[in-house]
C-alpha cells in the first residue's frame, strides 16, 4: 500500500489553528498523533472530532497534506492524524489483514490507542461525544473500517479511501453505522476487485447495506471529467430507515490508489468525505424517536415549495435550527427560528426537484427526515 504524495490544492488556507504534536504512553509503546484545533474554538459549545488514519509505510507529516484541518478550521471540529508503529513492511495498523501467512502487527492494540486518544481530548476540550469521525487511506481505510465494525457505539460515521474490511476480521457491528467508501477501478494495490487483502470494494458496500438496513434503490451520480484527468467519477447513495446509517460509494472509474483533489481531479476526497460525515450523531435515533412520540410534523411532502412543521405545544418558544441537505451532503438551507406558535412555514422555491434531508435540532434533541421537492 503506497506512501500519499500529493499537494493538496485548496480553495482557502488558514494558518491561524494550534497544532501540537502529542506523544504519550499507550500499552508500553511511545505513541504520537498531530491534534489541530481551529482558532474559533468555543469551549462553551460541543466540538466534533475527525480521525485521519494513514496508509501502510506513511506518516503523519505526510498525510496531513490531506488537509482536513483545513476544513476543520472552517466547519469548527478537531482534526486528529494519528501515526502507526513500524512493522517489516514500515508504519501498519493492526487492521486485521493477514499478509503472507500472518496479521500485520497483530500484538498492536490499534482500537483501543485510538479511543484512548477520543478519552484524553475529553479531559481537555468540551468534545461532542454525539459526533466522532473516522477516516483513512488504504490501510488506514481498512483500519477506519475495523473501528466501524468494532466501535459502532462510540463513532458516528466512518469514510475509507481505498481499503475494505481486513481479511482476518468478523465484522460484527453492534448496531448501523453510517459509512462512505471511495474505490479506484484501476487500484493496483488494493485491487477494486480480487483484493488480496479483504473484501472486495462492491462487497464492501453491500456489506453495509445489508447491515444497515438500506433501500438498495440507490440515488446515482456521475462527475464530468472537467479536469481531464482520465478519472470518470460515479456516486451511489443508499438510504437507510430514517436516513440515520446511510451508505454511499463512490467509484472512480479509471483511478489507480490515491486520494483524488482538485484541481488535478475533478472533486476533493477530503471535502466529500466531511460533507458526507458531517450528517450524522451517533443517538440520531433516540433523538429522532423521542420527537417523534411527540408528534412533529412536516406537509406536504413532495412539496413543490411551501414547508409546513407542527412542533408539539412543549417546544414553543424553544430555538429551533432548521437546516436541510441535499443528497451529496451539502448544506442548501439554514435557518435559525424562534417560534412563538407551534406552526412555521419555509419556502423552498430556490431548490431544484429531488430528495433532500431535513434536520431539526430543539434543545439536545434531533428530528431527520427525507423530503422531497417536486416543482
Amino acid at each position: 500500500m503506497k506512501k500519499l504524495f500529493l499537494l493538496f490544492v485548496i480553495l482557502f488556507s488558514y494558518n491561524v489553528f494550534s497544532q501540537t504534536l502529542v506523544t504519550f504512553s499507550f500499552d508500553g509503546q511511545t505513541r504520537k498523533y498531530y491534534k489541530y484545533v481551529p482558532n474559533i474554538y468555543d469551549s462553551q459549545k460541543p466540538i466534533p472530532v475527525v480521525f485521519c488514519l494513514h496508509g501502510l509505510g506513511d506518516n503523519i507529516d505526510n498525510f496531513r497534506n490531506i488537509a482536513m484541518h483545513l476544513l476543520g478550521e472552517v466547519d469548527t471540529f478537531i482534526t486528529i492524524y494519528p501515526e502507526a508503529l513500524s512493522s517489516p513492511y514500515g508504519n501498519a495498523w493492526n487492521a486485521g489483514i493477514n499478509f503472507m501467512g500472518s496479521i500485520i502487527n497483530e500484538n498492536i492494540n490499534d482500537v483501543d490507542f485510538l479511543m484512548a486518544i477520543t478519552d484524553s481530548l475529553q479531559t481537555i476540550y468540551n468534545i461532542d461525544t454525539e459526533r466522532i469521525y473516522f477516516c483513512g487511506l488504504s490501510l488506514g481505510g481498512f483500519m477506519a473500517q475495523r473501528m466501524a465494525c468494532e466501535k459502532s457505539d462510540k463513532i458516528a460515521a466512518v469514510a475509507s479511501v481505498a481499503g475494505t474490511i481486513g481479511n482476518s476480521l468478523n465484522c460484527t457491528p453492534s448496531k448501523p453505522i453510517p459509512i462512505c467508501h471511495f474505490h479506484g477501478t484501476n487500484d493496483q494495490t488494493v485491487y477494486y476487485t480480487n483484493n488480496l487483502f479483504g473484501l472486495d470494494a462492491e462487497e464492501l458496500v453491500s456489506f453495509w447495506v445489508n447491515n444497515n438496513h438500506c433501500d438498495t434503490n440507490y440515488i446515482f451520480k456521475t462527475y464530468p471529467d472537467v479536469a481531464n484527468d482520465g478519472i470518470l467519477v460515479e456516486s451511489y447513495y443508499f438510504n437507510s430507515p430514517n436516513n440515520l446509517s446511510d451508505v454511499m460509494f463512490y467509484k472512480a472509474i479509471g483511478a489507480d490508489h490515491i486520494w483524488l483533489y482538485p484541481p488535478v481531479n475533478d472533486i476533493s476526497y477530503t471535502i466529500e468525505i466531511w460533507n458526507f460525515l458531517k450528517k450524522f450523531r451517533l443517538s440520531s435515533s433516540q433523538n429522532i424517536n423521542d420527537l417523534s412520540e411527540n408528534n412533529i410534523q412536516i406537509f406536504p411532502n413532495p412539496t413543490n415549495s411551501i414547508l409546513t412543521i407542527t412542533f408539539p405545544h412543549q417546544y414553543v418558544n424553544d430555538f429551533n435550527l432548521i437546516e436541510i441537505y441535499n443528497t451529496l451532503g451539502e448544506l442548501v438551507y439554514s435557518q435559525k427560528i424562534h417560534s412563538l406558535q407551534n406552526q412555521i412555514t419555509i419556502n423552498l422555491s430556490d431548490l431544484s426537484e429531488g430528495i433532500y434531508f431535513l434536520e431539526i435540532l430543539q434543545q439536545n434533541k434531533l428530528f431527520q427526515n427525507k423530503i422531497i421537492i417536486k416543482n
